[in-house]
């Protein structure tokens, strides 16, 4: 029986932070970044670098916090590194998910994010650049999603 992953998404509106909380084979990894309308988008850009076999490791600061996420992918695995500086050192986890799953987790639990945004009323796709809802991030999501899910990519030319 295949794992079930689950993601799960909290913007901070007035801060413009983003967290993003993906469960899967055993393991909980958390995503924190601030400027949500930049880093969410940012991730999804490396994400797709990676699925099109474009690169096969990147890494990815938090924009703003002390963290430092490093990306690689082997055979069909995502490897992630996450390190973060607290109290003068580095602390360092290690996580191994089955790429495909965690990309389409990632879409999912943002689908189900926007979804409940909407039944609670909150605006979807504003004009406002920065906004964690603007437009442009969710052009940026709907392509990703459009991409991941036709499974074009490295795994399925």
């Amino acid at each position: 029986m295949e794992n079930q992953y689950v993601c799960r998404f909290d913007i901070d509106f007035r801060l413009g932070d983003i967290e993003i909380k993906l469960n899967g084979d055993g393991q909980e990894v958390r995503f924190k970044f601030m400027i949500a309308f930049f880093s969410f988008p940012s991730l999804l850009f490396f994400l797709l670098q990676l699925w099109n076999g474009k690169m096969n490791e990147t890494e990815i600061s938090s924009f703003g916090f002390a963290v430092r996420y490093y990306f690689t992918v082997e055979d069909e695995d995502l490897l992630i590194e996450h390190s973060t500086y607290h109290d003068d050192e580095y602390i360092t986890r290690n996580y191994k998910f089955n790429f495909e799953n965690f990309v389409k987790a990632i879409d999912k639990g943002f689908s189900e994010y926007l979804q409940e945004q909407r039944s609670k009323g909150i605006p979807i796709g504003v004009e406002e650049f920065s906004h964690p809802l603007s437009k442009e991030v969710i052009k940026e999501y709907e392509e990703f999603s459009t991409i991941i899910n036709e499974k074009k990519g490295k795994y399925f030319n």
